[in-house]
């Protein structure tokens, strides 16, 4: 039973990402990108969630609470998805399903590729401290009906909340997904997450394949096995590909492998047809998502932004829009000043009312 809904709530995520991206990605008159769409819901999803659980979080409200609130808000925006956007997407979904008849090896090679990895993912033992946390935080927030009140470790009632924390409230998501479902906090996220971030993560090289090799079938089948080939091979710890393999369901693996890739992917786009901003509104819903992920992201995402984005800027002279790329990435710089001065000791959060 634990099985058949694991693999229900990855078609579910899916296609509730596709939903969400809709809203920010589908445009009347312009193409779509199903993988990029996808891609840009799951941040948006996360975004959304994170500004739904601070405020109930840092009021000491049950978890219960939140996955009404949740489910809600959820129910209301893939709806609105599907009502506003449902008619493109479906147009989407059959051109793509088209190309997928007329190039039947590379969506085979594509299919395989990703059903192997997804494989090898789900089933390798996980032995960090980092994977132990995300689990036994998901485990004991559903056990204890809170939010990051109990050291998942310990057991002991904390007497601040930990920053770090606070802001990467995507493993509270599986505690709601969790709660919602009853699937186990090992399943949701060790199997279910673990295939997301995989599945979103080959999409993502697909997009690119198609982008770069313009619909040439040998030299994106030769892309994408070389993709897999660098993940499988160059686990080591200086590469993104050990994260992706072997710590899948950790937010480091989302920022390595589908945040960076994503941002250089509008980047390419931007340099072949322009900076526009359906393009800036999906940099932005990126860098969100990926700051509730993640607290690395308040770091590593800023200085991707500016390493490719300035000089773009500064070739095409588009200075009056300076301030949208600063907006893009104000979330990271602001989660990275709270941080500091919370470990310098300027402030704390209690877990508790203080008056």
């Amino acid at each position: 039973m634990q099985l058949l809904k694991a693999i229900l709530m990855i078609i579910i995520y899916l296609f509730i990402y596709l939903s969400f991206g809709s809203l920010v990605c589908v445009r009347k008159n312009r193409p779509v990108s199903l993988p990029m769409t996808i891609i840009v819901g799951f941040f948006l999803y996360y975004g959304l969630f994170f500004i739904c659980t601070l405020p109930i979080m840092l009021t000491y409200r049950p978890l219960s609470l939140l996955c009404t609130v949740w489910a809600a808000v959820v129910a209301v925006l893939t709806v609105a998805g599907l009502i506003l956007k449902g008619k493109s997407l479906g147009l989407s979904l059959i051109e793509a399903g088209r190309r997928l008849k007329e190039d039947k090896v590379t969506s085979i090679i594509a299919g395989l590729l990703i059903l192997v990895q997804v494989a090898l993912v789900v089933s390798t033992y996980n032995f960090t401290l980092d994977a132990a946390y995300y689990v036994a935080n998901v485990a004991t927030s559903v056990d204890t009906n809170m939010i990051n009140v109990y050291d998942p470790f310990t057991g002991a009632w904390q007497d601040h909340f930990e920053l770090r924390y606070v802001f990467a409230t995507y493993s509270i998501n599986d505690a709601v997904i969790c709660k919602l479902t009853g699937l186990e906090a090992l399943v949701e996220t060790k199997f279910v997450m673990s295939a997301v971030v995989m599945i979103l993560t080959n999409l993502l090289y697909v997009h690119i394949a198609g982008f770069l090799c313009r619909g040439k079938s040998g030299q994106m089948r030769v892309m994408l096995l070389g993709c897999a080939f660098v993940n499988l091979t160059f686990i080591t710890l200086y590469t993104s590909s050990n994260f992706l393999m072997a710590r899948t369901y950790e937010g480091k693996a989302i920022v390595g492998n589908i945040t960076i890739i994503a941002i250089f992917a509008l980047y390419m786009m931007a340099v072949r047809e322009g900076m526009d901003n359906m393009k800036l509104w999906q940099l932005f819903v990126i860098c969100l998502g990926t700051a509730t992920v993640s607290s690395t992201a308040n770091m590593v995402i800023p200085a991707e932004v500016c390493v490719l984005f300035v000089p773009y800027i500064i070739k095409h002279r588009d200075y009056k829009n300076i301030w949208k790329y600063i907006l893009c990435i104000l979330p990271e710089l602001v989660m990275m000043l709270m941080y500091v001065l919370y470990v310098k000791g300027y402030f704390a959060v209690y877990t508790y009312p203080r008056y």
